[in-house]
């Protein structure tokens, strides 16, 4: 994010970061929206304050208060004890016209795509979902989202006053380091609510069990492609992640031929990652794949195609055939690690 003549984007001076959470942990998200809300706001000259709903959240809500060095404004209540979007808009609705804060954001998860266009309609402001950067132009902030399946990249300019509701892209944004020096503190808020017609009720929460992975936590991923022709020399990909202590990761066609899970499956139709390391073994490059791994930190690429995409993105690239090197790799690594 960079640029000057800022004066033009708005006199509010709160940036609101939603956290969200499950099972009475703060999703990584949360702390992806809170870095860059620290970010943007050093730069705008603005405070961040964050926001946690839910059911005896007291404890979350210090959590995030004190690792994240921000004043947390604390919804307790039994009626967001399960997420409805109606509640979830009427609160959130209720604080942003308290608190008229410049920016309001979130990751961009299934809840949020559930309840956000209606919070913006609500509160008559703009919602750009799902933007990977933000940048200033021209004294004008700019938000940018990936479209057309990941092939171009769109500039959103906001108009009008605020505030404006945006969605990060998961893993487009660095986690918030601690700011302990911060003063920190938990309001506790009560939001008197309205009889709302509700139209869905939570019967049982069911976790998933097909294998699923979340990719998103892994420091170090190995993947595989359709550089591999069969589940049995798939193996290899197995072998060095187990060797790395790794996250295993995979194409869209080795999950469609049945090697893995949908779970491990990367890119556009399965999960985003930022991993420290990402292996892509015997992987083109399709931007399909691409967009799940680009804001990793550290690509290493084997291909034995030297104008595979795959190195256009590589930090590190090895021309030449994965049935030799990543043997070789994975014999290292368990030497190394001994």
């Amino acid at each position: 994010m960079k640029g000057e003549n800022l004066e033009r984007l708005g006199m509010q001076s709160t940036i609101l970061v939603v956290a969200e959470h499950r099972s009475g942990e703060l999703k990584k998200t949360t702390w992806e929206a809170i870095g860059f809300g620290l970010k943007l706001a050093n730069q705008l000259g603005k405070s961040v304050r964050a926001v946690v709903l839910g059911d005896s959240t007291t404890k979350m809500a210090s959590e995030l208060s004190r690792n994240s060095g921000l004043e947390v404004l604390n919804v307790s209540d039994p009626i967001c004890r399960e997420f409805a979007p109606e509640v979830h808009c009427e609160i959130l609705s209720q604080i942003a016209r308290k608190e008229l804060p410049f920016l309001i954001v979130m990751g961009h998860t299934y809840q949020a795509i559930d309840y956000a266009p209606k919070l913006a309609a609500m509160l008559g402001c703009p919602f750009i979902p799902n933007c990977i950067d933000c940048v200033v132009e021209k004294g004008r902030l700019v938000f940018v989202r990936r479209v057309f399946n990941g092939k171009l990249d769109l500039h959103v300019g906001i108009n009008g006053s605020p505030p404006y509701l945006v969605s990060l892209q998961p893993a487009a944004f660095d986690m918030v380091q601690a700011q302990q020096e911060r003063t920190s503190r938990v309001i506790d808020l009560r939001i008197p609510m309205p009889e709302l017609p509700l139209k869905r009720k939570v019967l049982q929460v069911v976790q998933e069990v097909d294998g699923r992975v979340d990719l998103s936590k892994a420091e170090v991923i190995v993947a595989g492609g359709r550089g591999f022709r069969s589940k049995d020399q798939f193996r290899l990909v197995l072998d060095l992640a187990e060797a790395l202590g790794a996250e295993v990761g995979a194409t869209r066609p080795v999950v469609d031929a049945g090697w893995l899970p949908k779970g491990h499956q990367i890119g556009s139709s399965g999960q985003q990652v930022n991993p420290k390391l990402y292996i892509a073994c015997g992987i083109s490059g399709e931007i399909q794949h691409l967009v799940g791994m680009l804001n990793s930190r550290c690509i290493v690429a084997i291909n034995r195609d030297p104008s595979a995409p795959i190195f256009n993105v590589a930090d590190y690239g090895i021309v030449g055939d994965v049935f030799t090197i990543v043997p070789v790799l994975t014999k290292l690594a368990k030497a190394r690690w001994a």
